[in-house]
């Protein structure tokens, strides 16, 4: 099924996948749906790709695993077999490789072997070797447009009006998180959750912002969400209302969301941001 990708990305996607380099690196922000375009792009080529993801105890933990050096080896002696045709290699959650695993790979795309072609998939670009980013080809994938979202919406059989509007303002144009938003109430409630949150951390008092910062202090994966709602928030007031304020607001939320991306402390990084 060809999945819903914002045009000027597609129109980009297509030409790139006519030529398909050896090695390409698909990026955009979590939900834009990279992991079903990588899929695409072996389906355009009619092969069923290998697809590597995290690991942990020697089973696949998107959450908590790794892609681990061992895995690099393996994959290396996977691309010494003989076949014919296209080889299509999906790297998944590629910023998840150790930097042992990330040298491996790098090793990989100095020999390649014969007709095979990788594709990583990552939001945190920044993660990656500069030497593995140099020989690869990046595709950013813009979000879809809201005409986009409008149709998807109307695919998943959402009529409601206010729960149109709020899976819109949530999802942003990311077609795989409004698919999830619309289809899983339970993740609906704690997404509308931290939306209100985001608005409090914007709006409130310093007590109420110390009291949602210390909320989120062993949740990394929700604080992250926290700061792209209030990036979102903010970057929709800049259009309403442009201010030199809320320009530095969004910076400070950036900064916030790359410390703690990092591995920064939660509560630190969120408190210094409010206060």
């Amino acid at each position: 099924m060809k999945p819903i990708i914002n045009p000027a990305s597609e129109k980009i996607l297509l030409m790139v996948s006519k030529r398909l380099p050896q090695a390409l690196l698909l990026t955009g922000e979590s939900g834009v749906g990279l992991s079903t375009i990588g899929r695409y792009i072996a389906e355009l080529h009619k092969v069923v790709p290998m697809i590597i993801l995290p690991e942990k105890d020697e089973k696949i933990d998107i959450d908590k695993g790794v892609i681990s050096v061992d895995s690099m080896r393996h994959l290396f002696n996977e691309t010494r077999t003989k076949t014919v045709g296209n080889r299509i290699i999906i790297i998944d959650y590629a910023e998840r490789m150790t930097h042992q695993a990330q040298n491996a790979f790098l090793k990989l795309l100095e020999e390649p072997g014969k007709d095979i072609h990788f594709i990583l998939i990552s939001h945190s670009v920044s993660k990656l070797l500069p030497t593995i980013l140099s020989r690869t080809e990046i595709l950013d994938i813009r979000p879809i447009t809201i005409e986009q979202s409008e149709k998807l919406l109307d695919l998943l059989k959402v009529a409601d009006k206010i729960k149109r509007s709020q899976l819109l303002f949530m999802a942003a144009g990311r077609p795989a998180e409004l698919t999830r938003l619309a289809s899983d109430d339970v993740y609906f409630d704690k997404r509308s959750m931290t939306v209100r949150d985001a608005r409090e951390l914007l709006r409130g008092n310093l007590y109420q912002k110390l009291l949602i910062a210390q909320r989120y202090k062993d949740d990394r994966a929700s604080a992250l969400m926290l700061l792209i709602d209030m990036a979102s928030i903010l970057k929709r007031s800049i259009t309403d209302y442009p201010q030199t304020d809320t320009i530095s607001r969004i910076d400070a939320v950036l900064d916030a969301y790359q410390r703690i991306e990092a591995n920064g402390n939660i509560r630190l990084c969120l408190a210094r941001m409010i206060i």
